[in-house]
This record gives structure tokens, C-alpha cells and sequence, in this order.
């Protein structure tokens, strides 16, 4: 005989078997309890609420491309300045995803965390992706690209979240990359980039 009960988020499987021992044939019972527990299924509820409220944390791998372009701003389209289109593809936590970044820098110079010369961000506006179709916004809260020696870019940039749309919508936040990227073919326009993103999402 077997029947099967619902207690405490626990499936439980009961299977009652007779036996008869050879001695004790009239007496002897066996009773054999598998527990099958729905952990899965209840942590993969509360993993789907995180994304809804509280704080969740970024943890991002980042591969894409940086392209040189001119950007016409909307408050002035007469005076085009140069700039960087930056798209790349995320993954990690809190889930899988793309970015595009329009990215104006200063003028090259002095700056403190690089060992040459490097330049400092004036404008990154970002819009983050995610697979499942929600956005996240962002924007400059400070950063800097340093030009190093090998023909490498490094770049580090501290973001603000500012919102989005989907689970993300009203959110705020924080966020720092770290990024290297190298030149690639012959243009110069375009390079490859790969680094990381690490911070909060706070609901």
C-alpha cells in the first residue's frame, strides 16, 4: 500500500509493505519512508521574487566591441563631437544580458590612475538588456581610460543606476567596470573589449 502526503513544502512518498519473518510471521512489519523534498521548486520561487524587491547583486563577465564614432547630440546637432559606441554581451548574475553605451571622453592629459597618459569620461549613458526583455539605465558617475604601453586600453567607470523598465523598473543603484580592450584590424576604429561589472541593484 502507498499514499503520498503533502507537510511543510515536503513531498513525501510513504510505502507500507507486510513481511513475514520466520519466525514471527503474524508480528513483523516493515514500513520504508523516501522523502522527496521540492527544494528546487521553492528556491527557484524565491530566486524569481529577488529580481522583484530588495537588494540584488551584479556580477558580470563582459566580451563586446568598441567603435569610434561622431555623435550629433540632440540639444546641439550642430556641433557633432567624436565619441565611443560601445555593445557587448553580459553574462553572471543577476542573469544573462547585452549593453550599449554612447561614450564621450575628455581630452587626453594627465591622469592619477594611469602610469601614461590617459583621459577622463565626460558622457556614458548606458542601457542594459536582459534576455528576458527587462532594461536597466545608467549613467557617468566617474571614470577614466588609460593608455598603456603593449597597444592596450584599460578602463575603469563607476555608474549610477538611474532605472528601467520590466522587473528593473524604479530601480537604483550602483556599479563599477573594469575593462581592457585592443585594437583590431586595420582601421582603427574598432576594438574588442572584455572585463567585468561588479555592484547592486537596489529595489
Amino acid at each position: 500500500m502507498s499514499k503520498v502526503v503533502l507537510l511543510d513544502n515536503q513531498l513525501k512518498w510513504t510505502f507500507l509493505t507486510k513481511g513475514k519473518g520466520k519466525r514471527r510471521r503474524d508480528m513483523s512489519k516493515r514500513i520504508l519512508i523516501v522523502v522527496v523534498a521540492v527544494v528546487a521548486v521553492v528556491a527557484t520561487g524565491k530566486a524569481s521574487d529577488t529580481a522583484y524587491g530588495g537588494n540584488i547583486p551584479i556580477n558580470w563577465k563582459v566580451s563586446g566591441t568598441i567603435a569610434n564614432v561622431i555623435f550629433y547630440p540632440s540639444t546641439n546637432p550642430a556641433a557633432p563631437q567624436p565619441g565611443l559606441m560601445i555593445q557587448a554581451v553580459l553574462k553572471g548574475a543577476p542573469g544573462n544580458g547585452q549593453f550599449t553605451i554612447t561614450s564621450v571622453a575628455n581630452f587626453p592629459g594627465y591622469v592619477p590612475e594611469c602610469d601614461g597618459p590617459g583621459q577622463t569620461f565626460a558622457h556614458n549613458d548606458m542601457v542594459v538588456t536582459m534576455d528576458e526583455l527587462s532594461m536597466i539605465f545608467a549613467r557617468l558617475q566617474t571614470g577614466w581610460v588609460c593608455f598603456n604601453a603593449n597597444n592596450t586600453v584599460s578602463a575603469e567607470a563607476h555608474m549610477i543606476i538611474t532605472g528601467g523598465t520590466g522587473k528593473y523598473e524604479g530601480a537604483s543603484g550602483y556599479f563599477t567596470g573594469n575593462f581592457v580592450g585592443q585594437s583590431v584590424g586595420t582601421s582603427g576604429f574598432l576594438a574588442a573589449e572584455t572585463g567585468t561589472i561588479v555592484g547592486e541593484i537596489n529595489r
